[in-house]
């Protein structure tokens, strides 16, 4: 592909910028980049081991039964969509040796980080 043809067929930089910030980012949670990393992976595991048993299951449909209706839709899909993303194809997830039951409260608690401003 040519690389002046891509150039004029993408949005600009700060376009994407935009519209990455506006519906998937993480800087609401108030909190490190490991635990945001944190977050990914241990949503990621939960939908993979979830998917075994229902293999319909959602990283938005593990987020909203863990977060009821405490954090706004949008920042919700958001957060589902990077997990989906950054969990494709995956089969193996960091848990940093929290055990299974206790991970959907680890979720809550690093979600319970987001600052809406």
């Amino acid at each position: 592909m040519d690389i002046a043809m891509d150039v004029i067929t993408t949005p600009p930089y700060q376009d994407m910028q935009r519209l990455y910030n506006r519906y998937y980012s993480l800087g609401y949670l108030e909190t490190d980049i490991n635990a945001k990393f944190a977050l990914i992976s241990l949503i990621g595991y939960l939908t993979f081991k979830l998917k075994q048993k229902k293999p319909d299951v959602t990283a938005y449909q593990v987020i909203r039964k863990i977060v009821e209706d405490s954090l706004p839709e949008d920042f919700i899909k958001g957060v589902a969509v990077v997990v989906e993303d950054f969990s494709y194809g995956c089969k193996s997830f960091p848990t940093f040796g929290i055990n299974d039951k206790d991970i959907p409260n680890k979720i809550k608690e690093i979600l319970s980080t987001y600052v809406p401003f």
